[in-house]
């Protein structure tokens, strides 16, 4: 493809049809031309995080944000891959930073709340 917006319309009709390889590809392809789009970056993350390869998931986060650190959505990006490798202190951490930014991201509510009902019940087996 010869822009990074025809890769990312494809990334993204590839990941609303749950095929996370292909998606990767096109966003990849995507970052490759326009290493500055952060949301190729988070794109990219949601589908490793789909696949759970929660490794490749946070640094894609990690570079949404470094590219774009007032996005609120690359901190919901890091929050569900810390989330995926139990990280819960961390992954709510992130999720704030994301609500600090954007306080009425349901998405983000909906992830805090999420990993910290994950924490309560790894810290009380019964």
């Amino acid at each position: 493809m010869t822009d990074a917006a025809a890769c990312k319309a494809k990334g993204n009709e590839a990941f609303a049809a749950k095929n996370y390889p292909e998606a990767i590809e096109h966003f990849t392809a995507g970052i490759d031309l326009d290493a500055t789009n952060h949301v190729l970056f988070s794109n990219r993350s949601a589908c490793y995080a789909a696949l759970q390869k929660y490794d490749d998931a946070q640094n894609d986060a990690q570079k949404c944000i470094e590219v774009n650190p007032t996005w609120a959505k690359g901190f919901l990006r890091l929050g569900a891959a810390l989330h995926g490798k139990q990280e819960y202190e961390k992954a709510i951490e992130a999720y704030h930073s994301g609500l600090k930014i954007d306080p009425e991201l349901q998405s983000l509510k909906d992830g805090l709340q999420s990993v910290e009902s994950a924490k309560a019940a790894d810290s009380n087996p019964f």
